[in-house]
C-alpha cells in the first residue's frame, strides 16, 4: 500500500539458510524494516494492523484488476491512504487506524459496481451499470430516461433475471437473448484502463425501447466514489 514490500539480498541469504531476522514477522503491504512515518510504525507494531493492511493491499489489487474504471478506483484508494497519513502525521491512534482499515476492507469486498454514462449532452440521459461477477463476466443495465420519463430499460423489468455479459477478449465483451444481442467495445489506454464503453445493439433489441430510442451509444466513466475515511 504505501511501499511495495521488498527483500534485499541479505534477507534472502538468511531465508535460505532457516535463519531469523530480528524484525518480527509481517504481513503487511510494505516492508517494516524502512518504515518511517507515524502511519508505518504504528502498523508494523501491531500484528492486527499489518494484517489489516496487507488483506487491504490483497483487495484493491485484485478489484483493480476486475473494474473497468481502474483511473477512478485508483483516485478512491490514494484519497484514503492520503486522509489516513495526514491524520498520523505525528502520532497515531492504533484504535483510530484500525477502524478505518476495517471499514476500507469491508467496503473493498463489496466493491464491484461502477456507473458509465453516455457522452453527449442531450436532454435525454442514457446510463450503463455494470456490476463485476468474475473477471470473465458482467451483470449490466441499460437505462435511458427523459425527466424522469424511461425511454429505454434492460432488463425490462426489475422482476427480469439481469443481463449477464462475458468477455471474449480484453476489448470486446457480449450479451444476447433472443433477436436482442449488444456487443460492447472497450477501448483501453496502455495501462488497461477503459476509457470508453460503445455499446452496439441489433434491431431486436428496439423491444427495450420506446419510440426512435435504442440502446447502442458510447458511454464514458462516470464513478463518483469517495475514500470510506472521508
Amino acid at each position: 500500500m504505501i511501499r511495495i514490500a521488498g527483500f534485499g539480498l541479505f534477507a534472502l541469504f538468511l531465508a535460505f539458510f532457516g535463519l531469523h531476522a530480528a524484525s518480527p514477522p509481517q504481513s503487511a503491504s510494505f516492508d517494516c524494516a524502512r518504515a518511517s512515518h507515524p502511519l508505518e510504525r504504528t502498523i508494523c507494531a501491531s500484528p492486527k494492523l499489518r494484517a489489516l493492511d496487507g488483506e487491504v493491499a490483497a483487495l484493491y489489487k485484485a478489484k483493480l484488476a476486475l473494474l473497468f474504471d481502474k483511473q477512478g478506483f485508483r483516485g478512491q484508494q490514494r484519497d484514503w491512504q492520503q486522509i489516513l497519513r495526514t491524520r498520523c502525521a505525528k502520532t497515531c491512534d492504533p484504535a483510530s487506524v484500525e477502524r478505518d482499515y476495517a471499514v476500507q476492507r469491508d467496503s473493498l469486498r463489496s466493491f464491484n459496481e461502477e456507473l458509465w454514462e453516455a457522452s453527449y449532452k442531450t436532454a435525454d440521459v442514457a446510463q450503463l451499470t455494470i456490476n463485476h461477477i468474475d473477471a470473465n463476466q458482467f451483470d449490466f443495465a441499460l437505462n435511458r430516461d427523459l425527466e424522469g420519463k424511461a425511454l429505454c430499460k434492460l432488463p425490462a423489468s426489475d422482476g427480469e433475471a439481469g443481463a449477464i455479459a462475458t468477455l471474449a477478449s480484453p476489448a470486446k465483451a457480449s450479451w444476447s437473448a433472443g433477436a436482442c444481442r449488444i456487443d460492447f467495445i472497450l477501448t483501453r489506454d496502455a495501462g488497461g484502463h477503459v476509457t470508453r464503453i460503445d455499446t452496439a445493439a441489433s434491431a431486436g433489441c428496439k423491444r427495450y425501447c420506446t419510440g426512435n430510442y435504442g440502446l447502442s451509444d458510447t458511454f464514458l466513466p462516470a464513478n463518483s466514489w469517495v475514500a470510506s475515511n472521508q
